[in-house]
C-alpha cells in the first residue's frame, strides 16, 4: 500500500499546485449537495481549476521542479509503468507489464553480450563468432549434424541456458535483425 501512496505522489503533487483551497472545499461538499446539482458543481469545479491554471501558468512562466527531463540520466521505464499500471485498465496493465518483461529481456540481451565482449577481450584468441545459436546446426568439428548442441561455444551454451524461453525468442529476434543506434 505504501507503494501505491509513493506513486501516487506525482499525481497528488499536481494537483495540490494547479487548485486552491477554495476548489478543493467545493469537492469535499460535492457528494452532500442535491443529486441533480452535483454534475453542475463538478463542471464549475472543472472550470475554476482551469481557470486556476492558467492563471497560475501566466504567473510562474518558468519550468516547474521535477517536472522535466532536465537531467541527463535515462528515465526508469519500469517505474513510469508502475506508475501508469495505478490509473489503467486490466487490459492496460497486462499490456504493461508485457512491456516491462520485454525491458527486463533487452537489459539481459545487452548484459549478455557486454559479457561476450569481455569475454573477446580477456580470450582474443577464443572464437566469439557462434552465428546463430538457436538454429539446430551443430558447428563443432566433431559433427553430430542437427544434434542441437553448441559444442563449440561451451561459454554460449552456459550463457543461453541462463535465459527463460522468451528471452531465448527475444534474443534471437535481436541476433536475426540487430538494433540500429
Amino acid at each position: 500500500m505504501a507503494d501505491k501512496n509513493e506513486d501516487a505522489s506525482n499525481v497528488m503533487t499536481f494537483d495540490a499546485l494547479y487548485t486552491t483551497n477554495q476548489i478543493q472545499k467545493l469537492k469535499v461538499l460535492l457528494p452532500y449537495i442535491e443529486p441533480s446539482m452535483q454534475k453542475h458543481l463538478a463542471i464549475y469545479i472543472k472550470y475554476m481549476e482551469l481557470q486556476y491554471t492558467m492563471d497560475y501558468v501566466r504567473r510562474h512562466p518558468f519550468q516547474l521542479c521535477g517536472c522535466g527531463l532536465s537531467t541527463p540520466e535515462k528515465p526508469d521505464l519500469c517505474k513510469l509503468c508502475r506508475e501508469l499500471c495505478l490509473y489503467s485498465t486490466p487490459e492496460e496493465i497486462r499490456q504493461l507489464e508485457q512491456f516491462q518483461n520485454m525491458l527486463k529481456t533487452l537489459e539481459t540481451v545487452q548484459e549478455m553480450s557486454q559479457t561476450m565482449s569481455a569475454m573477446q577481450e580477456i580470450f582474443p584468441d577464443m572464437n566469439m563468432d557462434f552465428g546463430n545459436p538457436f538454429s539446430g546446426n551443430d558447428t563443432s568439428p566433431e559433427g553430430n549434424e542437427g544434434s542441437g548442441t553448441f559444442q563449440g561455444a561451451p561459454m554460449l551454451d552456459m550463457l543461453m541456458n541462463m535465459l527463460s524461453p522468451e528471452q531465448k525468442a527475444m534474443y534471437e529476434m535481436f541476433q536475426n535483425n540487430p538494433p540500429t543506434q
